[in-house]
């Protein structure tokens, strides 16, 4: 099943089994708010003094949808029949499937996300206002939460652990912990950095070239030392090249520059992550969750979640355990809790329904961080470097999609392995090898052009991939021999010109027991 979010505020669910798309259900969460572009409003409209009285009927302009209803993140839990969805104003809807209409009312749940720092005033777009009035929704997903994030900032990441009953949530202000079975916040985590001025503005734009940072700070000395003669200058420009001049680098990797505390959006958090592991000592394992920032940084929260039997009564809490700052402070795109097999710990209630093997909770468990630049394996629970790979130092190339999926040979159905796959800026998919991080296989995938196909393409965790290609259109390719999708049609050709082996439509190509196919274009309206 493919699901695709939307900037009107909807969810689309298509049976992606076949070579194509069919549509199965269609989710609007904007009947939840008071929004501009209602609908009904123009169904009770009508002009008076006119005849004959012509009512206006639907919305004509195409442009009326309220930008504050775009779904920015989707985490669905197809075990317990949660969705989770967060839009462009900071909302997070919990829902919940249902067989049966329900008419009730939404409360929201407002979480301060700055802590009451002051000197800070959102310049950005407002929130949306939740419906007072009891709504009827129909059979489907049902929301019965809502988390209303201040500042009303995009939602940069979501995570649901749906054995816990915990959303996560983060925006470029910091991250926070609901529970969604009291349905109130446990914790709130503010990661804004003081000298961040574009968290402020709402919309992302574009960071500062390191062109124009060094071309501004060569202009500020130039201006602070204007009585100095120029041949102190010249001294001091020759001294620099000089030291540069000894600095040897490594013959096969590239000098990686850290980036300044100061850069734009350091507190944006890029990923969230539950695990039961080892924090406090190498004998107590306890719930805990991980976040990752824009910056670098990795904070990780003790979770002490109450028996089941006291669970509606008990609170849930959380301390801080671990923080991990990266030396490049290059954005964490996703943390990964290994086992003592080296193996990535299951998804919560796949154990619990059979369909993946209990986590080694014996053996000493190893974090890995994978940043925009390198990844990196610590040990537990003393957070200790153990091992890493680099990426932008051998080619320069940086991480945009990261994943971990397991591979499955094509002969045996025993064997099978959990490998990351991660795309970069060039548009190469990247197979690792987990937990030694050696490089298995690369193939080239999408153009590097193509900016909109990298930043949309996801990872399946079964080795496969979508990316847009247009607008309108879905290209999905595989990594696995077993896990793939072809497109198989017989043509009826006579006996004459039959040829003794038969045509494909895609081009299979296997390196070391992977495969990685484009077949099919999928289009959809």
């Amino acid at each position: 099943m493919c699901v695709c979010r939307h900037e009107d505020g909807t969810v689309r669910f298509w049976d992606a089994s076949g070579v194509c798309l069919y549509p199965l259900y269609k989710l609007s969460t904007a009947i939840a708010f008071d929004t501009d572009a209602d609908p009904n409003d123009n169904m009770n409209q009508s002009s008076e003094g006119e005849w004959p009285p012509f009512r206006k009927v639907g919305c004509f302009d195409p442009y009326s949808d309220d930008p504050r209803l775009g779904i920015q993140k989707i985490h669905l839990c197809k075990y317990s029949g949660y969705l989770i969805v967060a839009g462009t104003a900071g909302q997070i809807l919990v829902m919940e499937l249902n067989d049966e209409a329900a008419e009730q009312s939404i409360e929201a749940k407002v979480v301060d996300l700055l802590q009451g720092q002051e000197g800070f005033r959102w310049k950005g777009h407002t929130r949306l206002d939740v419906r007072e009035e009891p709504v009827l929704f129909p059979p489907g997903f049902q929301p019965f939460a809502l988390v209303q994030c201040q500042p009303p900032a995009v939602v940069t990441a979501l995570n649901l652990h749906s054995e816990w009953k915990l959303v996560a949530f983060g925006t470029s202000h910091g991250f926070g912990l609901f529970d969604y079975h009291q349905k109130n916040s446990v914790f709130v985590k503010c990661t804004l950095n003081p000298s961040d001025q574009l968290a402020m503005e709402g919309p992302l734009s574009r960071v500062k070239s390191i062109k124009k940072s060094l071309r501004q700070s060569f202009r500020r000395i130039r201006r602070s030392r204007v009585s100095l003669r120029k041949h102190h200058l010249q001294e001091a420009n020759a001294r620099l090249e000089a030291e540069l001049a000894e600095m040897e680098l490594a013959p096969v990797q590239r000098k990686i520059e850290a980036r300044s505390s100061d850069d734009s959006f350091t507190g944006l958090v890029r990923t969230l992550y539950f695990a039961d592991t080892f924090l406090s000592d190498s004998s107590h394992n306890t719930p805990s969750l991980w976040a990752g920032t824009n910056g670098g940084g990795v904070f990780a929260y003790m979770l002490r979640i109450p028996p089941v039997e006291h669970r509606a009564e008990e609170p849930v809490t959380a301390q801080p355990a671990k923080e991990i700052q990266l030396m490049h402070r290059a954005p964490v795109l996703g943390i990964v809790v290994l086992d003592g097999h080296g193996t990535p710990l299951p998804e919560p209630l796949e154990v619990a329904h059979d369909l993946a093997r209990s986590p080694d909770m014996h053996g000493s468990h190893h974090v890995l961080v994978v940043s925009e630049e390198q990844f990196k394996i610590f040990t537990l629970p003393k957070v200790s470097a153990k091992m890493k790979l680099k990426l932008t130092a051998v080619d320069g190339s940086r991480v945009r999609k990261v994943g971990v999926a397991s591979f499955g040979s094509n002969r045996t159905e025993e064997y099978s392995e959990s490998d990351l796959i991660f795309l970069t800026n060039q548009g190469d998919v990247h197979v690792v090898s987990l937990p030694s991080l050696k490089m298995q296989v690369h193939y080239p995938c999408i153009r590097k052009e193509d900016v909109s196909g990298i930043a949309s393409c996801v990872f399946t965790k079964h080795g496969q991939g979508f990316y847009l290609i247009s607008p309108s259109e879905f290209e999905r390719f595989s990594l696995s021999t077993r896990s793939l999708v072809e497109l198989r049609c017989l043509v009826e050709a006579p006996l004459h010109q039959r040829s003794q082996t038969d045509g494909a439509n895609a081009v299979h190509r296997c390196v070391q027991g992977h495969i990685f196919i484009h077949f099919h274009i999928i289009a959809f309206t």
